[in-house]
Formats: structure tokens, sequence, C-alpha cells
């Protein structure tokens, strides 16, 4: 008898456990979501071939001059650890390019579509952790569009003509590829700040985008380089909560430890609660 009780208090303190700390791995295509909105600079590394000139205007790119980079991610957690997703990128750099010896004021705009597949080192199906690393790879398109401005001698500026269909935007797609590292706060239980850097490039061949060393340097295909950084906003969500919402929903178990967190924070190494008594005493 005393071994039936003793086996039924086990089993019961184990279910409470369990529904104490609810998880978040789900096999559903309606759970597990992430939208991402960034703002950051970026700065182009490389200038384009001389085969592709015509195509942007007959004058090259800005270097080395930073300009505003936009992002929207949205992705979508198919195991602990990785996700798919995908994002559209936007790079404006305005600068000053010499081109045959004649000065120019360029506006350069990049336009990316493409997939990623990133991998969180932490795993994110139990709870979201306050802090987590993640490394992506991302393959897609990106358009250029170039609006040179020639400069005169007494500082006006004339609009360059180009060539005939080379500020079209879809005249201009090359094959896209990216390498990024990223940070992710967890600072609520849905909402985060999320910080990038990619490296990408892009290319001429189609078949590159399985070649992920090529971003690391300027192979024969490369159309040209550029990084970019963001910081901004994740929001995670399940279309399962928004169907069964209640008012009364328990903490989740991301919420009980960003709260111990905080309250561990606002402790400090140096608070009287964690001081001893005969000194607390004083």
């Amino acid at each position: 008898m005393i071994r039936v009780v003793f086996f039924i208090l086990i089993l019961f303190s184990t279910i409470q456990a369990y529904s104490s700390s609810p998880k978040l791995k789900s096999v559903s295509w309606r759970d597990n979501w992430k939208i991402d909105l960034k703002a950051g600079i970026g700065v182009m590394l490389s200038d384009v071939p001389e085969k592709y000139i015509e195509r942007i205007n007959n004058v090259n790119i800005p270097l080395t001059t930073p300009g505003a980079a936009g992002f929207l991610c949205i992705r979508k957690s198919i195991t602990p650890h990785f996700e798919l997703g995908y994002q559209l990128d936007y790079l404006q750099i305005d600068g000053k390019v010499t081109q045959n010896a004649i000065p120019y004021q360029v506006k350069t705009q990049a336009f990316g579509s493409n997939f990623l597949m990133s991998y969180n080192l932490r795993r994110t199906d139990k709870f979201r952790p306050e802090w987590n690393w993640l490394v992506y790879y991302k393959i897609g398109a990106v358009s250029l569009k170039n609006n040179p401005t020639q400069i005169l001698n007494d500082g006006s500026s004339i609009p360059n003509t180009g060539s005939s269909g080379s500020s079209s935007i879809i005249k201009n797609v090359a094959v896209l590829t990216g390498f990024g590292l990223g940070v992710n706060h967890q600072i609520s239980n849905n909402l985060s700040v999320i910080v990038t850097v990619e490296l990408n490039r892009n290319a001429d061949e189609v078949n590159d985008v399985y070649k992920i060393h090529k971003i690391f340097y300027h192979s024969e295909n490369t159309v040209n380089n550029y990084i970019v950084a963001g910081i901004g906003m994740s929001y995670t969500f399940n279309f399962s909560e928004i169907k069964n919402s209640s008012y009364f929903n328990s903490r989740t178990e991301t919420e009980r430890r960003l709260l111990l967190s905080k309250i561990r924070k606002a402790k400090g190494t140096t608070a009287k609660s964690n001081l001893p008594v005969w000194y607390r005493s004083n």
C-alpha cells in the first residue's frame, strides 16, 4: 500500500512539473513563426566588372561609402535549432565615383529577394533563451540600379543618360548568396532584439549558390561583394494561439526565466539581500 501511495505521489508531481513548464515544440505549420524588421548600414566592397558597366549607366558603384539598409524577414522553426525563412533586403548608397576622369555623384540601390537557412546555437523548442546566437546562409537574387549625375567644373550637375534600359531593375538581376552571423536577445515571451552582420556576393553563375567559400573572395564569376549590418525587433508567434487564446494563460517557461534573470540583475552582487545577516543588521 505504501508503495502504491509513493508511486502516485511521484506520478502526480511529475505531471504537475511537466504541465507547469509548457514546451514550444510543435510539428504544426501554424506554430513557431518569427517576423524580423531591421534597419542598418551597408558598404560596397568591390567594383562591378567592365562587361556589366553598360547595364548600370556606364558608371561604377561607390566603394567604401556607407549607406542605409533595411531588412524584412519571415522565419519558421523546423527543428530545435534549424529555421527556414524568406528575406527582403534593401540597400541605398550615395557617393562619388570617378569614371574615365569624369566625377559623378552616384545613387546605387540594391534590391534583394532570398531564401535563408539559419542555425541557432541554443535550442528553442523548450523555451526561448535570453541570449542566443545564430548562423545563416541565404540564396536568392539581387537587382542593382545606378543613377549617376555628372559633376561639372563649376559645381553644377547634369544627369547621365546612360544606355537604353540600363535603369531597368529587371535587366540588372544577379544571383545572390550571403553568409550571416547574428545575436538574439529575448526581452519578453514573444519580442526580442536581433542584431545581424552579413557578407553578400552577387554572381553571374547560378551554380555558385552551392559554393559558399566563394563569398569570402572575389572569384571569376563575382559581380560584386558588399557587407551589411542591421539591428531591429523580432516577434515570435503561433497561429494556433490566435484561435485558442484565453484570458487566463499560465506563465510560460520563457517568461519565468526572463523574470528570474531580471530579479538577479536587480539584486546585483552588492545588494543587501545577498549579504550576510550580520552585515544587513548594521
